[in-house]
């Protein structure tokens, strides 16, 4: 009984000690407008404003090697032309997410994380997208615990959170509810944040589920 006490307690520590530092990105009207178009076009629903349920968290990396270089990544509010592989697609909303963690553990809130970013094709209305500085096989172990910190807050603020997957099983959706995209010719080829790192994630934090099809 002791040993379970101890453990709440450092559990509760550990999220009142939890640093976020606000860094926000440009997020105007415009911005949540261009937002409001995507879903419009992409999902078939018209919503007042922007604000989610999540219900999956996403990890990625930025595959950009400095904290400025990715901030500077998601600060315009519209899709710069360099982003071919997803410009042209009915919606010019540039990508997004509300976290942003730096290689020595950082934690930067870049947007309200109740509000849809772009970040994954077809579960953007349902999940809270967490960027890592870097690229594959070079995310540090500072960044773990801060996503595994993070993560855990996340799960309780938002207790409908139900899935941790990386952003290169979002396609392992298609065929379930979550899946909103409407255009079948509408997908990319990624690989982050890395297999490993996920399952170092999910060691640590069993509870939440992984992409339905691993």
């Amino acid at each position: 009984m002791i040993k379970l006490l101890l453990a709440v307690f450092a559990f509760i520590t550990s999220i009142h000690a939890l640093e976020i530092i606000q860094k926000p990105i440009n997020f105007s009207e415009h911005r949540q407008t261009l937002t409001l178009d995507y879903i419009h076009k992409h999902y078939g629903l018209s919503p007042k404003d922007i604000t989610i349920t999540p219900k999956v968290i996403v990890v990625h990396f930025t595959a950009i090697p400095t904290l400025q270089g990715s901030f500077e990544a998601f600060d315009s509010e519209e899709l710069p032309s360099s982003r071919k592989d997803i410009s042209g697609k009915n919606a010019s909303a540039n990508v997004s997410v509300p976290y942003l963690i730096d290689r020595d553990g950082t934690i930067y809130q870049l947007m309200p994380d109740n509000w849809m970013g772009r970040h994954v094709i077809g579960l953007n209305y349902s999940s809270i997208g967490i960027e890592n500085v870097g690229k594959l096989g070079t995310l540090t172990d500072k960044q773990l615990e801060a996503n595994i910190a993070l993560i855990t807050y996340l799960q309780e603020k938002y207790r409908e959170i139900d899935y941790l997957i990386g952003h290169s099983d979002y396609r392992c959706f298609e065929k379930t509810p979550l899946w909103l995209e409407r255009d079948k010719n509408y997908r990319t080829e990624k690989d982050d944040p890395g297999e490993a790192f996920m399952n170092r994630l999910h060691q640590a934090l069993p509870a939440l589920k992984k992409a339905p099809c691993r």
